[in-house]
């Protein structure tokens, strides 16, 4: 330990000495390790932390298995949300390898009677949702058996909802709220730190699934629906049980209810079952670890800049090893001292770099997707601590193993000997040089050729068509009530504000609809065509939504033949549908559809389902994402098909959020107890579409930047040692002749040669690596010769550019000075 101490007093007083060394090799350390801290504090939040949950490795996540005709495995397709109330109660009752298996599936609330009504995110769940997960509730009971049964109203509150709307109650519990307009018992109030379903921000109300028991009418619950398929699952398994044997448990259930009932199951052939970890963080995994492969890139080339710097500072202490050779220090006693002397230096990096990645988070959080899972939980704590303290060591070491090496092979008389002149050492040591820079040049390839890969991919998903015009247009959402506002009720409700709305100022048109594209929400639903009978299970499905009088024109939806719906399109009319081109071309090839009838499986809200008219055709959109390729769709009047409530989608000829309060003033005119919710402007929603490909585009072409910068000042410090080692040959060769000219094309040939050397190496890094990012790009290939070609222009010029103030400080030297000086 004494020995220990004595090194680092030495490593310290050396660095002290030595200041603008100490300052470059911390900076440059600085730099690697804080991008690589911080984007581990990214991966340690998202993918690394347990979920806070009792024995978190028993909770799983599950899903049916949906097969397709002519699919060759039972897991073909599977879905999230793909769960019917009476498969899930069969599931819960028949299976042997759960403790719990619970129900869930999003829903909005509308709280009012404390003040101004207040649009809520939360969750209808079973009553056994939160002894699956292992939480109780902070104040008052958990959801009882009793509380599922028809005509229960119960709530549990989330703590922030407690304090904002009830100013923290104390006596909450027990109470009467109102929710929707009903009246709902408080059962509970959720911890401060609950968010499950994770998502940002956090659900603040959960209902049992007994508001799903009772339909408008009473008489068709969606509990009792089988081929309503929209639940998702949580389990928790048994003690010694595996998932793999829930998974087999869950499977024979889901066969025996395909044999049972072969007209909504007839798909489900199989279960799944994955810890829930895995499946919450299953679309982050692959980005997160390709930024922190491209951020240890990065720190990588940092190594190799400071362990050029040692190499060359180990050459000017060649002495200085040699005296204390002389004096007796052991060859074991000097290579130990220059680690003791690298690992201090790599320490003092860390230090510098965690400080610095406390500032790179807090800005790497401002352009973070928000759909990623967990984000509420990044910040600084032992593991990332311990991961700056780790990292700093390997460096440390990493990038001290050179010079060590070096200095154990000196030969401490010829040292004495020849003092600072060139020798084979010299060349040596250029070699070990030129393999940093080449290193540092592959790997900075390699980083660029990814960065350039997702901007072209990022660029060309900005330029995706989405079927419609999403300029100038403004969205917003209305919680009505369906007690209060049942059947046509609700139809009036929009009848009356859309006319309201169109009269405000700089409004060119107003309509409403739902789900609509690229929100994140979607409904899919089997159809009949007349002539074309087919099995009720082989019946086709596929995505329908809602819409008013107006919509298409409103959200720029091109007709493309007959018409869109009109207001005589009411629940007494014909009853109507309208397809898009792609329904069109598959279930109408080579023949006209208007005046054809499709039968969806939806009512009117009244009357089961029938016949519908084909009235127009529109054209198709990108429903699910820009990326993903367009489905067919069909549309249904609001009339006719009272679901949602639909969206207000409101085109301007200006700034759409000039009129935001506008807008919500004209709702509480007709109904103060209608919260207004999710405002916000199309563009807006475009552009969070793109946020994942833009955020990982932006960062790859952050950490790629860092990578060129340090490989310059690696070759440009390489080149810059080189012409100081070189000074007597270069003095000699324009001492006998050579040309200003020919000293400059000595320095650059021998930069570029390390550069091109660099370059092939990162060329066959790249076709290896580059093919991980496949599945983050979108019409470009891996091997995108436009790319490949730019990125290694770059570097080249780079490369001409380091090594052209090296040059021209060599074609400067005045030969018989330098003759007279050496």
């Amino acid at each position: 330990m004494h020995t220990l101490l004595q090194d680092l007093r030495f490593a310290s007083r050396q660095l002290r000495k030595n200041p603008g060394f100490a300052i470059t090799t911390i900076l440059t350390l600085a730099l690697g390790i804080g991008a690589a801290t911080a984007i581990f504090s990214l991966v340690n939040a998202v993918l690394l932390r347990p979920l806070p949950f009792p024995e978190q490795d028993k909770i799983v996540w599950t899903a049916m298995a949906h097969t397709p005709r002519n699919a060759k495995t039972a897991d073909a397709a599977l879905v999230p949300g793909s769960m019917s109330y009476p498969d899930y109660f069969d599931l819960r009752k028949g299976n042997k390898t759960l403790q719990y298996l619970s129900s869930y599936h999003d829903s909005s609330f509308s709280v009012t009677g404390r003040g101004d009504a207040r649009h809520v995110d939360g969750f209808t769940v079973s009553a056994d949702f939160f002894r699956t997960l292992g939480v109780h509730p902070e104040r008052g009971r958990d959801f009882l058996a009793d509380d599922e049964k028809p005509g229960v109203h119960v709530a549990m509150l989330g703590h922030s909802l407690w304090q904002s709307t009830f100013g923290s109650d104390p006596d909450i519990i027990g109470k009467n709220i109102t929710i929707g307009g009903l009246s709902y018992t408080v059962a509970g109030v959720m911890p401060a730190d609950f968010n499950f379903p994770v998502q940002n921000p956090a659900a603040q109300l959960w209902t049992t699934l007994a508001d799903d028991a009772l339909d408008s009418t009473g008489d068709h619950p969606v509990t009792v629906q089988r081929g309503a398929h929209f639940l998702s699952m949580v389990g928790r398994l048994k003690p010694g049980v595996s998932t793999e044997q829930a998974q087999a448990d869950l499977t024979v259930i889901v066969k025996n209810l395909a044999a049972q009932y072969p007209d909504t199951n007839s798909h489900f052939l199989g279960a799944f079952v994955k810890p829930q970890l895995e499946q919450m963080i299953g679309d982050t995994r692959g980005p997160l670890r390709m930024l922190f492969a491209a951020v240890i890139f990065v720190l990588l080339i940092a190594c190799a800049n400071v362990a050029g710097l040692l190499l060359a500072r180990a050459s000017r202490r060649r002495s200085e090893i040699a005296v204390r050779s002389a004096l007796g220090a052991t060859r074991m006693q000097i290579v130990r001292q220059v680690m003791v002397e690298s690992v201090f230096i790599g320490i003092c990096g860390g230090i510098a770099g965690l400080l610095l990645s406390m500032a790179l988070l807090r800005l790497l959080l401002r352009f973070v997707p928000s759909d990623i899972p967990r984000l509420d939980s990044v910040g600084t704590d032992y593991r990332v601590f311990a991961f700056a303290i780790v990292i700093s060591v390997i460096t440390g070491v990493l990038f001290g193993v050179l010079p060590a090496m070096r200095i154990s092979r000196l030969d401490p008389s010829a040292s004495l000997r020849d003092g600072t002149r060139t020798s084979s050492a010299g060349r040596q040591q250029h070699h070990l040089h030129g393999a940093l820079v080449i290193a540092e040049t592959a790997i900075g390839l390699v980083l660029l050729v990814g960065s350039g890969l997702l901007i072209r991919s990022f660029v060309r998903v900005m330029h995706v068509d989405p079927g419609f015009d999403a300029r100038h247009v403004l969205l917003a959402s209305v919680d009505l009530p369906d007690n209060r506002y049942p059947g046509d009720k609700n139809v009036s409700f929009f009848q009356q504000l859309i006319p309201r709305l169109q009269a405000l100022p700089g409004v060119q048109s107003v309509a409403a609809g739902w789900p609509l594209p690229l929100t994140g929400s979607m409904m899919s639903i089997s159809f009949e065509i007349e002539g074309h009978p087919v099995p009720k299970a082989d019946e086709p499905s596929e995505i329908v939504s809602i819409a008013t009088p107006g919509f298409f024109k409103t959200i720029g939806i091109p007709v493309k033949r007959g018409r869109e719906f009109l207001e005589t399109d009411t629940r007494t009319s014909t009853k109507v549908i309208i397809l898009t081109e792609s329904f069109a071309k598959k279930y109408f090839p080579n023949e006209d559809p208007i005046g054809k009838h499709v039968k969806p499986g939806l009512g009117d809200g009244y009357t089961d389902s029938v016949w519908r008219e084909v009235v127009g055709v529109v054209g198709d959109i990108k429903r699910q994402g820009l990326t993903v390729e367009t489905r067919p769709e069909y549309y249904l009047p609001h009339t006719q098909a009272i679901v949602g409530p639909p969206i207000f989608v409101i085109r301007t000829s200006g700034d759409p959020t000039q009129i935001t309060n506008a807008v919500r003033s004209e709702v509480a005119a007709m109904d103060r107890n209608v919260p207004v919710y999710d405002v916000h402007t199309y563009d807006d929603l475009i552009s969070k579409n793109a946020s994942q490909p833009r955020f990982q585009s932006m960062l790859l072409t952050c950490f790629a930047a860092l990578a060129l910068l340090l490989s310059a000042i690696g070759l440009y410090a390489v080149l810059s040692y080189m012409v100081a080692q070189r000074t007597l040959e270069i003095g000699v060769r324009m001492a006998l002749g050579a040309r200003r000219r020919d000293v400059v094309n000595l320095i650059l040939k021998h930069g570029l040669g390390l550069a091109l050397v660099g370059l092939v190496l990162g060329m066959g890094l790249s076709l290896v690596l580059t093919r991980y990012l496949s599945s983050m790009l979108y019409t470009i290939k891996p091997l995108d010769p436009v790319t490949l070609l730019t990125v290694t222009g770059i570097l080249l010029v780079v490369a001409v550019v380091a090594s052209t103030a090296p040059a021209w400080r060599a074609a400067r030297l005045d030969p018989m000075k330098t003759l007279r000086d050496q």
